[in-house]
């Protein structure tokens, strides 16, 4: 990381050797009123005071790897960190997360280049180079991206480096594992285990810091996961149960068209009512369409919903036929029919908390 600290002020470089020494954020949990978290990048490089002001009210924040795509001269390991470090600058508790793919080598990263060194590391089938396809909204080769072939110790070790040294920034708190729980097509039974053992491993490495794996509901040994696909669903919903179940960190993600007619954010209630009626400790909710802010600007990225009075679940939800109720101490109470996958919220009377 020297190109990272080759272009910081003295004074900048002090704050981060100050902080490195620090625990890691761990992410600001309330029930006063909805918990959220932010997930997003911006193409065209850093964010603008007013993105600031709006990004830095959730408590947990994970920069993408698009983050300054069309700004060719740096790799997204210095500008996600930039990223985060603006956020820092703001608020230092907020729990900032790191982006990065457990499969797929997107060659925006400055590892990508150490990918290209050192071919033993790349995954084969049958002795051809295995290449897969990555979310078609990020620069990607025709032909694909190479693979982590995580048979191998030297590749885990190489992989959880990448979040580690991250990490080691002073602005990074922990970070976030897309397709944990994906094997590439014909992978062998020891690639699987060594997809499991590096995250357990690199949350090991962690110790506190969040290591948020996607799909990884239920994995053993990481503290936290993501149910990417969150939306108006008996299924969804089940997904979440099982991730809080597990005593994780849960991030649910809604937004993809699976919002009971939410239209992909324009009203959250039904997708939210969903949440609130699973919601444990530690939960975390947000909406958007995609994962950058051309598809889902800043300014739309807190909804009016965040403020209102919510409080603590008075208990679980219950049935009743096919409606699931839950109420909250500030008065709030939820329901969410699991017949038509719509959902109420009548928010209670206390002061919201802006």
């Amino acid at each position: 990381f020297f190109f990272f600290f080759s272009r910081m002020t003295p004074a900048a470089i002090l704050f981060v050797l100050a902080a490195v020494g620090a625990s890691p954020a761990w992410p600001r949990f309330s029930w006063d009123t909805v918990p959220v978290f932010y997930h997003s990048c911006n193409f065209s490089g850093g964010f603008s005071d007013d993105a600031l002001k709006i990004i830095t009210k959730f408590p947990m924040v994970t920069i993408e790897k698009g983050q300054g795509v069309n700004i060719a001269s740096e790799p997204a390991e210095v500008k996600i960190i930039a990223a985060l470090k603006q956020v820092k600058e703001i608020d230092a508790n907020i729990s900032t997360i790191f982006y990065y793919n457990s499969v797929l080598d997107w060659e925006m990263y400055e590892m990508h280049q150490k990918m290209l060194a050192h071919p033993d590391y790349w995954l084969r089938e049958n002795g051809k180079v295995v290449r897969l396809h990555g979310d078609g909204s990020f620069p990607q080769p025709k032909d694909g991206m190479l693979v982590f072939d995580f048979a191998k110790a030297e590749v885990r070790d190489f992989w959880m480096s990448e979040c580690v040294n991250a990490t080691k920034s002073g602005f990074v708190d922990g970070c976030f594992s897309d397709r944990s729980d994906s094997s590439p097509p014909g992978a062998s039974e020891a690639y699987a285990k060594g997809h499991l053992q590096v995250h357990q491993e690199l949350q090991k490495a962690l110790g506190n810091g969040v290591l948020v794996a996607n799909h990884g509901y239920t994995m053993p040994g990481v503290n936290a996961a993501m149910v990417e696909r969150f939306g108006a669903t008996a299924e969804a919903m089940d997904l979440l149960n099982q991730t809080v179940q597990a005593g994780k960190i849960a991030q649910a993600h809604a937004g993809y068209l699976q919002d009971g007619g939410d239209q992909q954010c324009k009203n959250i209630t039904n997708s939210l009512a969903a949440f609130l009626i699973v919601a444990g400790e530690r939960s975390y909710y947000t909406c958007s369409k995609g994962w950058d802010v051309e598809k889902d600007p800043v300014e739309q990225a807190w909804h009016d919903e965040y403020d209102k009075p919510l409080g603590a679940p008075l208990g679980a939800a219950y049935l009743v036929g096919s409606v699931w109720h839950r109420h909250f101490t500030h008065g709030t109470n939820v329901t969410f029919d699991t017949a038509t996958n719509k959902g109420t919220i009548i928010w209670g009377k206390a002061a919201a908390l802006v």
